[in-house]
């Protein structure tokens, strides 16, 4: 049942966010390329940053000075929330001779210009490797999506925004799929409307062993909320709510199953949804309110293992988190990294 606090949407949306693939047919549309000088203020940053002496997870905007680049972020964030809700750049510096920790700072401070990050998982990490990590597939309890080469249905992370840097692509596959879940909903307004209240209420989810110490191994979200004017969505990974229902005999009715199905058979859609490939030094911004992103399984040779660096945000001013989406990630409470 969904309660009083849970009001439902029940109006088409309009607006950027609700967007199909017809709108977007070429990559030009959503990538922004760093020039030269963009770069050379990245370095410039990065060295400003490195006599501070700070440690990563603790240096801000201001311990990492950018010039004409922080305009051209402050132009990305405005489109990841209040526009389209996704956006590549390109062309950040990963050349083989630079060292891996220049790199992983000049992307956080990059992204310290976005907004405050937050962390991701039950160790507190606030940057991760998104890799096959050779641990099991989604059926081993205990791993991640991001630990793990199979494909991922269309979903969302827990964050606002999701920022991927791309340093290997895979020697096939691990091709990105994105859509607008504002899309999605107004289609489930014209066509499934019977369902929209499940998805309010919401599922119960798999803490896939991330638990605190006197906690359930599971927690309950609301895919969808409307609060304050605003539409926002929160799908996690359906396999989590699967596990959960089994692992912990937690009832999973046919309608409930079904209104999954729903969900990611609108998604996938052609008319829906746009697909890239995510290249070395691409960096993909994804506003998780608006948008549910998929990836195909990948494929790593004896060359090159397919790696991306996550890191979590929330933008500079962004509200609470609507009432029913979980303000944790599989069970951990999120640490604002400032």
């Amino acid at each position: 049942m969904v309660n009083a606090s849970s009001p439902i949407c029940t109006e088409i949306l309009t607006g950027p966010a609700a967007w199909r693939s017809s709108d977007y047919t070429d990559q030009d549309q959503w990538t922004t390329p760093l020039t030269p000088n963009d770069v050379s203020e990245l370095f410039a940053a990065l060295r400003h940053s490195r006599q501070t002496g700070k440690e990563l997870g603790t240096i801000t905007r201001e311990d990492f000075p950018l010039d004409r680049l922080a305009t051209k972020l402050a132009a990305v964030s405005r489109e990841l929330v209040d526009g389209r809700g996704f956006v590549v750049l390109r062309g950040f510096p990963i050349a083989s001779e630079l060292a891996r920790s220049d790199i992983e700072l000049m992307y956080w401070g990059l992204c310290a210009h976005l907004g405050p990050a937050v962390t991701q998982n039950g160790l507190g990490e606030i940057m991760v490797p998104v890799k096959n990590y050779g641990n099991g597939g989604l059926l081993n309890a205990s791993t991640r999506g991001y630990q793990t080469s199979e494909a991922l249905p269309f979903h969302t992370d827990s964050s606002d925004i999701v920022g991927l840097l791309c340093l290997r692509s895979s020697g096939k596959g691990g091709d990105s799929s994105i859509t607008s879940s504002v899309t999605i909903h107004n289609e489930l307004l014209r066509h499934h409307r019977e369902l929209l209240g499940l998805y309010y209420a919401g599922f119960y989810y798999d803490r896939r062993d991330e638990q605190a110490d006197g906690e359930r191994p599971y927690y309950r979200n609301s895919v969808y909320a409307w609060h304050e004017g605003r539409l926002t969505c929160r799908y996690y990974v359906r396999h989590f709510i699967e596990s959960a229902a089994e692992r912990f005999d937690l009832d999973l009715s046919t309608v409930e199953r079904l209104a999954l199905k729903t969900f990611e058979s609108i998604a996938d859609r052609p008319e829906h949804k746009v697909t890239m490939q995510i290249r070395p030094g691409d960096i993909q911004f994804l506003n998780n309110n608006v948008v549910v992103h998929a990836r195909t399984a990948f494929v790593d040779t004896d060359q090159v293992a397919r790696e991306l660096l996550r890191v979590w945000l929330n933008p500079f001013g962004a509200p609470a988190a609507p009432p029913g989406h979980a303000t944790f990630r599989e069970g951990m409470p999120q640490k604002q990294i400032r």
